[in-house]
């Protein structure tokens, strides 16, 4: 009977973990809101920008957002394509770079998830792991998470990726993430986007990126309160970006 009731308080702790403290000191910004220079009208810019709430934030310096976002996706940092968006090496080498500038360097700059990065930014953890996405939100710590666009084959059981999506984490709270999303499809204004996740249980992740096709089991699914883009059926977590001073 002890065991049984330790069970239910771990279980029941976990489901209603609370990381809520830094919501609304996070900026929201938009990405379609870079207008200065070649930019593209920041269509493809939602890494340099979900990097840049968190950053700006951390370096307590909003007032210079816009110069945040666009060192962000020079060349000399993440390098951001106006057709093809970030990469994950991009996001970690440009927060690398920016990192040392604003706080002389970093605790902690790593990656979790399928998609191919550099060996030094590796935690070896494919499928990212909820309970340390749910906690990882401080004064001194950020993360950013890659979302995966996917279309559903039911017959085959395959999630096949069509493109993807940076936001930026700001918190959780009682089994839902919540996130500071800069696509315009989320709405020009500031909110706190609550998202509710479920696991996959089966099937495989396919697709032209390096590391697809791999199972899709453990992999966390997007779903009600996430802004899902209209060609695809299913928002899924790729992988995560850890930063700490």
């Amino acid at each position: 009977m002890k065991k049984l009731i330790f069970l239910i308080i771990i279980v029941f702790s976990s489901s209603c973990f609370s990381s809520t403290s830094y919501l609304d000191e996070i900026p929201d910004f938009t990405q379609t809101n870079v207008k200065v220079g070649n930019t593209g009208s920041g269509q493809q810019y939602c890494a340099p920008v979900a990097v840049s709430n968190s950053l700006v934030w951390l370096a307590n310096n909003k007032n210079e957002q816009i110069q945040f976002i666009t060192k962000l996706a020079s060349k000399k940092y993440m390098n951001t394509s106006l057709k093809n968006g970030t990469g994950t090496t991009g996001v970690l080498r440009g927060v690398e770079k920016i990192s040392k500038e604003l706080f002389d360097g970093y605790k902690v700059l790593e990656y979790e998830g399928w998609r191919k990065h550099p060996k030094s930014y590796s935690n070896g953890i494919k499928v990212p792991i909820i309970k340390r996405i749910e906690s990882i939100i401080s004064k001194r710590s950020a993360a950013w998470i890659n979302v995966g666009w996917y279309k559903y084959n039911r017959k085959k059981n395959e999630y096949r990726r069509i493109g993807g999506h940076w936001v930026t984490l700001v918190g959780s709270k009682g089994g839902r993430l919540i996130f500071h999303d800069p696509a315009p499809r989320a709405g020009r204004e500031f909110s706190n986007e609550v998202v509710e996740y479920v696991k996959i249980s089966d099937g495989m992740l396919v697709g032209k990126k390096f590391g697809l096709p791999t199972p899709a089991k453990g992999y966390l699914s997007l779903v009600t309160g996430m802004h899902i883009k209209s060609n695809a059926d299913i928002a899924i977590i790729d992988g995560v970006v850890y930063f700490e001073i």
